[in-house]
């Protein structure tokens, strides 16, 4: 008596399962048992394949088994109803038979069976493409971590050696350091240069320059009085006097 009500109860399940589906359903369904891939192997096994591993490759040709269930038909409209347990083990005796034992079953059982493994394996592979694109994120992350710390090593290392830079010209311009000394022979320098032309007026020539000077000039001095003078707010031409002496003083280098 159990076993004849669990057949009538299955065969009922079977049925409604076959009513809910279109017609268009209906023929995609048919056709996982009979059309071949390259391979050789029918449409129906590509139900079976499990998740390949976390790359982009497996990510993407997941992303298009799912997009290829989706256009099976709404296997959840199909399901409607039926306990889950009722379905997993449909589900699981089309897993475990191949294309060949299914044709002995009944047309609407056999359809049925199919449809509960499509819609398990559509659920599968929807959960498989969550987990590999959290995988994917969870390695995406990890790398950029690693990125992220060998750029923040970079970096200290670029400000430790411009905090070293910055210490040796500290120490050089000390008193009695070389920068201090290059500064104290620039400002005696500048302090002759102006008072040996101190009294100079505008009609000044480049010759009087050139004399005062004692021929000991070079542009680089030239420009350094033509400096100070503006600086210090007088002497205008001195300044055209010496700019007028630039070339000639240029043998005097």
């Amino acid at each position: 008596m159990a076993s004849t009500v669990r057949k009538e109860v299955n065969a009922s399940i079977c049925t409604g399962i076959y009513e809910r589906m279109s017609g268009l359903e209906l023929a995609g369904v048919l056709r996982l048992l009979e059309e071949r891939e390259s391979d050789g192997t029918t449409l129906f096994n590509r139900l079976k394949k499990p998740a390949q591993g976390p790359t982009w490759a497996g990510f993407k040709n997941l992303a298009k088994r799912l997009e290829w269930m989706d256009g099976l038909g709404d296997t959840g409209v199909w399901m409607d109803g039926i306990a889950a347990g009722k379905i997993t083990d449909f589900a699981g005796e089309a897993d475990a038979a191949d294309v060949a034992e299914l044709r002995d079953y009944q047309s609407v059982k056999r359809l049925a069976l199919v449809a509960c493994l499509t819609y398990k394996a559509r659920m599968r592979v929807r959960d498989d493409l969550a987990t590999m694109f959290c995988k994917r994120v969870a390695m995406k992350t990890k790398k950029a971590k690693v990125e992220l710390e060998e750029i923040r090593l970079a970096e200290r290392e670029i400000v430790e050696a411009l905090i070293g830079n910055y210490r040796t010209v500290l120490k050089n311009i000390d008193e009695g350091g070389p920068a201090q000394a290059a500064l104290e022979k620039a400002a005696a320098m500048t302090a002759g240069v102006r008072a040996a032309l101190e009294g100079l007026d505008e009609a000044a020539p480049a010759d009087e320059v050139a004399r005062r000077l004692e021929g000991r000039v070079s542009p680089a001095v030239l420009a350094l009085a033509r400096v100070q003078v503006v600086q210090a707010d007088g002497f205008g031409a001195v300044t055209r006097a010496v700019e007028g002496f630039g070339g000639f003083a240029k043998q005097y280098e």
